[in-house]
């Protein structure tokens, strides 16, 4: 959406409130259907969600901040599809709010033959502020932009449902998630509705996402967040199996996986729910199974369930290999 001549994007809703303006990243009307973590707290997270816009003065400062959060939480800097160089990297965002001048890319010229010759996906006049896993608000900006133009960005856009792993926690740095790298291997933009703790598979979420013409094709990884006893198999079955017949209604490539490879002690568990995904899945969508995606136990971080940095560019690599045999052209 475009706020303030920038365009916020992976934000359907801003809402000023006392820290600011908080970014939603789907509209109220679907939120309000979702379970209260969802509804409350996990919509407005925004990983996933950039402020982008070309700058017309030499110079610009935008204000940001972040709740407080046990990882820190920075913003990164990006001109087009190069990150920023070391003076323009990142800046870490406090609750009081951390404030970014932004120059114009000193060099430009060489910025565009390399974009390109490379055929890269975003024009490098346009910056891109890349916001962190938690909670950010913007403050106010000061300097002359303007949004983006269609041409400056991706013709194509990949939209990513899922659990925080989609979502990016332990990706240390958005960029790293597997939705941006899964679009970066295959010169797309991104929608990231990774829902952390949260995603269990309401049929509206579904609803919501195959209403939505501004992706061409989209990946849902199924079943983690619902493991933990609070649904039965039955009614984890009954929630994936109508979840996935809304999906399969659209004639757009939609791309699904179970549970990943993990070190939990509960395995014949997930086996059942695992084994659920893909009963309905391999009948409606184009499935891999997640031990295809990432099925090594040194991948996997110290809570045992998110993969490491390294397991998440092992998803990444081996499903936009997959996704690259049909991506549309």
């Amino acid at each position: 959406m475009i706020f303030k001549n920038m365009e916020f994007h992976n934000v359907e809703e801003i809402i000023e409130c006392e820290k600011g303006y908080a970014m939603q990243r789907i509209p109220s009307f679907v939120s309000e259907k979702l379970n209260e973590g969802a509804r409350d707290r996990s919509c407005r997270f925004t990983s996933g969600v950039e402020i982008r816009f070309r700058m017309r003065s030499e110079s610009v400062k935008i204000t940001l901040s972040a709740d407080k959060d046990p990882e820190a939480q920075t913003a990164l800097l990006f001109y087009g599809s190069f990150q920023g160089g070391w003076q323009h990297s990142c800046a870490a965002l406090v609750e009081d709010g951390t404030t970014i001048e932004i120059t114009k890319a000193e060099n430009i010229e060489v910025l565009k033959k390399i974009t390109e010759k490379r055929k890269l996906p975003f024009d490098p006049e346009v910056v891109r502020i890349i916001l962190p896993y938690g909670t950010c608000y913007f403050k106010e900006i000061s300097g002359d932009v303007e949004p983006p133009q269609k041409s400056d960005l991706p013709q194509k856009t990949y939209l990513a449902y899922g659990s925080s792993i989609t979502h990016g926690s332990l990706a240390l740095i958005q960029p790293c998630s597997y939705p941006f790298q899964i679009a970066r291997r295959l010169g797309t933009d991104y929608l990231n509705l990774g829902f952390a703790g949260t995603a269990f598979l309401e049929r509206e979420m579904a609803e919501y996402i195959v209403s939505r013409k501004d992706w061409d094709f989209a990946s849902v990884e199924l079943g983690v967040n619902m493991i933990d006893g609070r649904f039965t198999s039955d009614l984890f079955e009954k929630r994936a199996g109508d979840f996935i017949k809304v999906l399969a209604a659209d004639s757009r490539n939609i791309y699904c996986t179970n549970i990943f490879g993990n070190n939990l002690i509960n395995q014949e568990n997930i086996k059942v729910y695992r084994k659920i995904v893909e009963n309905y899945a391999s009948e409606h969508l184009i499935f891999t199974d997640g031990l295809k995606l990432l099925d090594r136990e040194d991948y996997i971080s110290e809570d045992l369930v998110h993969p490491t940095l390294e397991g998440i560019m092992e998803v990444a690599k081996n499903w936009s290999r997959i996704m690259m045999e049909k991506v549309p052209q």
